[in-house]
């Protein structure tokens, strides 16, 4: 009997540091939403730089296309209806999926890109969500405008094309919008913890063996 007692609290104690070193389930949905601004005369009043842009994007190549999910918490869908319907505005983007929570070097980019008819390059750039202690997120969004036309000429030089660069980098909270601006586009993106499931909690529970006398 006391070779049973003591085989039962071995597995006991297996169990318990196995349940506590077990990953919490860590999904979340990301849902983003990008828009041009169409106003040219709010740009206007705007202080900012018009230097050349890099258009070098750190990490483009490597970064993950996400994959699209239905909304667990679409919130952001009434914005995106509301800036369709406004003349001021210009929906790009407006996308959700789910993805695992990760440190910030294990986190991976995923990579947000648009093309429209003669601009294939509309909208091209990375998000990068991970979790430390907190919930962080890094934006490198690059709006390409179409080369402006011009009558010709003998002295015209080759028209390129316009472009505008976002980088931001912050703190965020779950369940929170946040706003990030530029004069020439924005971004609405919210994450929001995934509900656990019989699945994912079944899943991370060890499994634990009986031993036969």
């Amino acid at each position: 009997m006391s070779r049973i007692i003591a085989i039962a609290l071995s597995l006991l104690t297996i169990a318990s540091a196995q349940a506590a070193t077990s990953p919490p389930d860590n999904r979340y949905e990301v849902e983003v939403l990008v828009f041009r601004n169409l106003m040219p005369n709010l740009v206007g009043n705007e202080l900012w730089t018009r230097d050349t842009v890099n258009p070098v994007i750190k990490g483009l190549a490597r970064a993950v296309t996400p994959v699209p999910a239905s909304p667990v918490d679409a919130q952001l869908t009434d914005a995106a209806i509301a800036l369709s319907g406004n003349k001021h505005y210009q929906l790009l983007f407006h996308e959700s999926w789910i993805e695992t929570a990760r440190s910030r070097f294990a986190s991976k980019a995923d990579r947000i890109t648009v093309s429209a008819p003669g601009n294939p390059d509309e909208l091209d750039g990375t998000l990068r969500f991970y979790l430390n202690q907190y919930m962080h997120v890094v934006l490198h969004l690059l709006l390409t405008e179409p080369a402006p036309t011009s009558g010709p000429s003998l002295f015209a030089s080759p028209a390129v094309p316009i472009q505008y660069r976002m980088d931001d980098a912050r703190r965020i909270r779950p369940n929170e919008v946040n706003y990030f601006d530029h004069p020439m586009f924005g971004v609405l993106l919210r994450v929001t913890k995934v509900p656990a499931t019989p699945d994912t909690v079944s899943a991370a529970q060890p499994a634990v063996g009986t031993a036969s006398p």
